[in-house]
């Protein structure tokens, strides 16, 4: 059930304060970490003027703490949505800032979608901006924060197009299933039709993080461009990516993918065997690949794989699970004109798992697992990439210091071990231990 809270919003509160020092620092390993507690919300901003911007949100009140003072009352979520406008990250001049207060109240506590929007002022003479957003649980005492980046003066960028479902309302994803009706349009320009070009690729999977070879180049001529009413309900029947674009002579615009059925979700077999090959030796992967038209046969090979490195069904189950739970998580949260898991955030998430720590700026982000302060932790640095067909491209600082820890995780899993951060906080807890016990005493 969907509720609309555009009027229903009891105020929103102006701050006349100074901007926060250091947003980089503000840890965001919770966004990617499915066990932590949070509200999760959604966003999406699109702009109704050239100064005036609407923010959209969508939140699901399952992720809420309801309370109520009395048996005889009703149910109350307390939610607040805190924002800043910034010239970036680092800064720390205020451009606009503010918060909505939402007060949900419901006789039965019950899983509901709850969607409103609220106003941003954007400078005239500014053409990129950040917009910080805190929301709190104010029942739970708890809050989550995150950063969007603002385009303000392209009319192609991806944020002045909105995708919108056959009733009109705004959707806040990007993978539309086949067959799903949408509708797209720009939010200034009445434009009666717009140019769409689909890709369909195989891309090669990310590299290991030590490797030094070069990525592969992108051909971007699509394999073919058309044009689609804006008025009217579009449909997807070829996996892909379709970018939607003004006209053809500049390549920024906006993008919707379609990778396959039940996507993020990984169902089949044959959805498990690709993302195999970050565990498999070169010989084991070309066997398994051999057997892609064979259903019952790359079934058979898959589930011996996992018993063999588990060494019984309930063990291969557990690895089954977890595994797989990170490449749906990776496809969630890194995904962009490729499946989240194929990228190089996806790779070292489904290896090492959720990291203790990300850290946001705006030339990209940067994962720490274990514990900051030991010179054993595993850092990486990924790059954002200015991509025209999406915002979500990261790419990773190689090095060949990987190489050691890296082996080490994936002979981990390989004896059956489900390789996580702990493993390597208990790494640098035992380097610690010996370096301890290694010291000379102490004499008085």
């Amino acid at each position: 059930m969907y509720k609309r809270l555009v009027f229903a919003l009891l105020f929103v509160g102006l701050w006349q304060c100074r901007g926060p020092e250091g947003l980089q620092t503000n840890n965001l390993s919770y966004l990617y970490n499915k066990q932590e507690v949070g509200l999760r919300p959604k966003f999406s901003i699109h702009p109704i003027s050239d100064t005036l911007f609407e923010v959209h949100y969508q939140v699901q009140t399952d992720n809420f703490l309801f309370s109520r003072p009395t048996d005889e009352s009703d149910y109350e979520a307390r939610i607040k949505i805190e924002y800043r406008l910034l010239p970036s990250i680092e800064s720390s001049t205020l451009l606009d800032s503010g918060w909505v207060h939402i007060n949900h109240r419901v006789p039965k506590v019950k899983n509901e979608i709850l969607e409103g929007q609220f106003n941003l002022h954007m400078p005239d003479d500014l053409e990129k901006a950040m917009l910080y957003l805190k929301v709190y649980d104010l029942n739970r005492g708890s809050s989550q924060a995150n950063f969007l980046w603002i385009n303000n003066r392209n009319y192609n960028s991806p944020s002045y197009f909105e995708l919108l479902d056959s009733t009109n309302r705004l959707l806040f994803k990007s993978h539309i299933p086949a067959g799903l009706p949408f509708k797209i349009r720009h939010c200034l320009l009445d434009n009666k039709e717009i140019y769409v070009s689909h890709y369909r690729r195989e891309f090669p999977l990310a590299l290991p993080p030590y490797s030094s070879n070069q990525d592969e180049s992108f051909d971007i001529k699509p394999d073919t461009t058309f044009l689609v009413p804006t008025d009217h309900l579009l449909s997807f029947k070829e996996p892909g990516f379709y970018h939607f674009r003004l006209d053809t002579s500049q390549w920024q615009g906006f993008t919707v993918q379609y990778f396959y059925p039940g996507f993020p979700l990984v169902g089949n077999h044959q959805q498990m065997a690709e993302p195999l090959r970050y565990l498999t030796t070169q010989k084991e992967y070309s066997e398994m690949q051999s057997l892609m038209n064979q259903p019952e046969a790359l079934k058979k090979w898959i589930d011996d794989f996992w018993i063999r490195k588990g060494g019984s069904s309930e063990r291969a189950k557990a690895l089954v699970a977890a595994y797989y739970q990170r490449v749906e998580e990776a496809n969630k949260h890194f995904s962009s004109y490729l499946e989240g898991w194929k990228t190089d955030r996806g790779i070292v998430y489904i290896i090492y798992g959720p990291p203790n720590a990300v850290y946001r700026s705006s030339s990209g982000e940067a994962w720490v697992y274990g514990n900051e302060n030991s010179s054993l932790s595993y850092y990486f640095n990924f790059l954002h990439l200015d991509n025209p067909f999406s915002d979500n491209d990261y790419s990773l600082e190689r090095s060949n210091q990987y190489r050691y820890g890296w082996g080490q995780a994936i002979e981990a899993w390989r004896r059956g071990h489900i390789y996580n951060s702990k493993d390597i906080r208990r790494e640098q807890d035992d380097y610690d231990q010996l370096q301890y016990r290694s010291r000379s005493p102490m004499w008085y």
